[in-house]
């Protein structure tokens, strides 16, 4: 019966295989290897929880039973990391030689932002394979993340140059570029560039027409594209313009391309006319879905971020096509019709050479404000403590040697304050952080490294800060509306000629404050001192914060949600318009 069970396996016949081992297992209870293969083809049905139990039986009768390790690590692989662990070192200790087990250890090590471990993992990897696409990658994050862009930039360049589809590769040396000092947004643009003619170019042939209605005043299919709908800022952005589309004029189809879901996906979802799960199909089959209904104006919510699915819009799959929310600058893609964006990030006359899509720009605002958590905001935590604590909640690969050196400028103009930095993982990126700050005369008791465990830790740290920083670049939107949120003003490097370098800014003349925007480094440092100089001041400012975002086009969902409408009702006429000059009629006012 075991062997086959074996060979039921080889053909790919799981059922089959599960009842032969199954039947084996009847004759001999003990029989551990059997236990382990029942595993495999149970996992092989999805059915996890039962595969677990398996492979768990096997151990408990064969404690050294490499493959039954190495199959629970990677159950958990993408379920849970830390349980992932010790079974894939406990596997390596019994088969050290198993490059793809070491590689899967060092992607865990990395989820968990244990930067030390998984770097020394994906440099195993790299010296028994030069080559490995895989630990190349993985190695050029951990890199990036301790904000060594240019060692990071290597390693990219290598995992790009070996990988056989190295879209991955290439999308993270896109992100970041834009985070690195010194790097203009002609090569942020011309590198894009590069991304679209290596793998958008080869696609463009096999579009099709559109037998799409044209017809400007219809009621359009709205079809939008995201990796997101979870508990995600993506989420938290998007929800109230879905809530408050008017489902007269429009029908909203979601493509949803998310490994992973949890209680927000099931709200999300009742929001949508239509919802897809298309995260187990190709491009090709998610491509072929949204033609087949039609979709007037598809938007994509995620660019070259983390679980896109970009090049579907390769194969032009709608009319109209539009990068939006989640993607901090060009997509490079000739497929891309639109940006949506605003003057203020994107100046008219300046900013669209660095696009390949046409630029639409909203007349107030690029984003909604749609926060979670609401707690409330307490007295400047100055007043209490008798000194003045600044703050950073941007990711620490935004942190460049440049901001720090700004930075160590502020504490030494502010006597006795502090710095708070969230999220520097443990080890060598913390040591080396600290020197940095010690070698510039700033003690270590003044910098306070803390760790984020959840959404809610996130937004009470900050009530602990009485002044935040914005990094640059790269300055970040989110964070800096979450700290006006609970009470913090934040200082920010405005004139940068890129989006990213100017959306944060352009959020505090939303709330009145153009006054904490720089105009370069010198005036950084001078805001940041005037504000800690006058306690009274900046108590007031705290208590006025959250009414000033409330009051801010951020929260005007309605408004906004009209904006956004306008604006793909907009393209969709001039699509329309386009076809009639083509010689095609407007037909019927129906799909």
């Amino acid at each position: 019966m075991f062997e086959q069970g074996n060979a039921c396996m080889e053909q790919a016949r799981f059922d089959d295989a599960a009842a032969c081992y199954g039947r084996a297992l009847a004759l001999a209870p003990d029989f551990a290897a059997a236990h382990a293969n029942l595993g495999s083809a149970l996992l092989r049905r999805d059915r996890v929880g039962d595969a677990l139990m398996c492979f768990r039986r096997a151990l408990v009768l064969e404690p050294d039973m490499a493959d039954a390790h190495y199959s629970i690590g990677m159950v958990f692989y993408d379920l849970d990391p830390a349980n992932a662990k010790p079974s894939l070192r406990k596997y390596l200790q019994l088969r050290p030689d198993d490059i793809a087990a070491r590689l899967a250890l060092a992607d865990v090590h990395m989820h968990l932002n244990e930067i030390d471990d998984a770097q020394l993992c994906y440099r195993q990897v790299l010296q028994a394979n030069p080559a490995s696409y895989g630990a190349h990658n993985g190695l050029a994050n951990t890199l990036r993340n301790q904000a060594r862009h240019a060692e990071a930039v290597r390693h990219y360049e290598l995992a790009i140059r070996h990988g056989e589809h190295p879209v991955v590769a290439f999308q993270n040396l896109l992100f970041c570029m834009m985070c690195m000092a010194g790097v203009s947004a002609r090569e942020v643009h011309e590198k894009h560039r590069e991304f679209a003619a290596r793998f958008e170019q080869p696609l463009l042939g096999a579009q099709l027409p559109h037998e799409n209605t044209a017809n400007p005043q219809r009621r359009l299919r709205i079809g939008y594209v995201s990796p997101h709908m979870r508990t995600n800022v993506v989420a938290h952005y998007i929800e109230p313009v879905l809530r408050h589309h008017d489902r007269s004029q429009f029908e909203i189809f979601c493509y949803s391309a998310g490994m992973s879901s949890d209680s927000v996906t099931a709200q999300m979802a009742a929001l949508f006319d239509q919802w897809h799960d298309v995260h187990l199909s190709s491009d090709d089959e998610i491509a072929a879905l949204i033609r087949s209904h039609r979709i007037d104006v598809l938007v994509d919510l995620c660019g070259h971020g983390g679980g896109n699915r970009i090049l579907i819009f390769a194969r032009k799959p709608a009319p109209v096509q539009i990068s939006y929310l989640d993607y901090s600058t060009t997509t490079g893609l000739a497929s891309m019709d639109y940006r949506i964006t605003n003057a203020y990030c994107d100046p008219v006359g300046s900013a669209d050479r660095y696009y390949s899509e046409k630029l639409h720009r909203l007349d107030t605002t690029f984003w909604t404000y749609n926060p979670s958590i609401r707690l409330p905001v307490g007295a400047l935590p100055a007043q209490s403590a008798g000194y003045v604590t600044f703050g950073s909640f941007s990711l620490y690969y935004r942190i460049t040697a440049e901001v720090l050196a700004l930075w160590v400028r502020i504490l030494r103009a502010v006597p006795a304050s502090r710095l708070m930095i969230i999220g520097v993982a443990e080890g060598s990126t913390r040591k080396a952080l600290l020197e940095t700050l010690g070698d510039a005369g700033i003690a270590p008791e003044r910098i306070l490294i803390r760790n984020v465990v959840d959404y809610r830790t996130y937004h009470e740290l900050m009530g602990e800060v009485d002044v935040g920083l914005a990094p640059f670049p790269y300055n970040g939107a989110t964070t800096m509306m979450d700290c006006l949120w609970n009470g913090s003003p934040v200082v920010s490097m405005g004139g940068g000629e890129s989006f990213y370098a100017r959306m944060g800014c352009s959020i505090l003349p939303a709330v009145g404050l153009s006054r904490l925007i720089a105009a370069d480094a010198e005036d950084y440092v001078r805001i940041a001192a005037d504000l800690a100089a006058d306690l009274p001041a900046l108590a007031g400012l705290r208590l006025s914060l959250r009414e000033r975002l409330e009051q801010s086009p951020m929260r005007d969902f309605p408004g906004f949600t009209r904006a956004i409408e306008q604006a793909y009702r907009a393209m969709w006429q001039e699509w329309c318009s386009s076809r009639q000059a083509a010689g095609s009629s407007p037909a019927e006012t129906h799909h």
